[in-house]
């Protein structure tokens, strides 16, 4: 298979390889180990036989209790299927009911981009998320070596893009290459994001309501900033909050960059 940062499927959107991606040190991420995703519960056969072709053998589901069961990933058994939810409740709204959007979103045109502030502060310093975070990465440390993980939540940009910032930030990548992938959640959602939009408008919401969906369904410069700042802020950076918080310590970072990463 060819090198591909952007996996194109059918059925699944917004689905990335972090393979490729070069360290500060002069080695690169393998290729094939981490997948990046939205939900996958419109998979087909085909579909399946590609992942696992691929080499994803562990599927890590970061969404919620409610949004795992309304919307459950199609897998087989061929497939590792473990679920972390970083929330018990959907609060970056992926799937949230519309009359509740509507209830909540239709006044003020920056309610959709205040909550996902909100999102990526309760991602940063709730107890839940931290243990989310903490087992996701202890399950990376145990499959070190071995077979592909992919990791996904209901959209694939903010559960799953924090847990990417995380991986590529225990591998060593630069501060740029980080926040080039988080963004690239725009251009790899753009189809869902416009359809999402068509369909408010078919629906003849409001201009406020409108951008909140867009906000809601983007990821923006300022989402990223919110929770690095936060970690630099409240608990001394990104290499300390890793340590402290999330509990890996130097020994295990060497042994995730010993496994995933190749020499240039």
């Amino acid at each position: 298979m060819s090198h591909e940062r952007i996996i194109k499927l059918p059925h699944i959107f917004n689905c990335r390889e972090l393979g490729g991606y070069r360290t500060n040190t002069g080695y690169s991420i393998k290729w094939h180990k981490f997948l990046r995703s939205a939900h996958l519960n419109d998979l087909t056969a085909l579909e399946l036989d590609y992942l696992y072709n691929y080499g994803v053998r562990v599927v890590i589901d970061l969404r919620s209790p409610s949004e795992t069961t309304t919307f459950p990933d199609v897998l087989d058994s061929r497939f590792r299927y473990l679920k972390i939810p970083v929330f018990t409740t959907d609060w970056t709204a992926s799937n949230s009911n519309s009359q509740d959007i509507r209830t909540n979103f239709s006044q003020n045109p920056q309610a959709g981009y205040l909550r996902m502030l909100q999102v990526y502060r309760r991602l940063i310093i709730t107890s839940e998320a931290q243990a989310a975070y903490r087992k996701f990465l202890a399950i990376l440390l145990a499959n070190a070596g071995k077979a592909g993980i992919l990791f996904h939540c209901s959209a694939g940009k903010d559960r799953t893009g924090f847990a990417a910032i995380l991986i590529l930030n225990l591998l060593g990548v630069s501060e740029a290459t980080i926040q080039s992938d988080y963004l690239l959640t725009n251009a790899a959602s753009q189809k869902r994001i416009n359809q999402r939009l068509q369909d408010v408008r078919a629906h003849h919401m409001s201009a406020c309501y409108q951008n909140s969906i867009y906000d809601l369904s983007t990821v923006k410069f300022d989402y990223y900033e919110q929770a690095l700042s936060l970690i630099n802020y409240e608990y001394g950076g990104m290499r300390t909050y890793l340590r402290e918080v999330l509990q890996i310590s130097q020994q295990q970072q060497q042994e995730l960059q010993q496994h995933y990463l190749l020499k240039l």
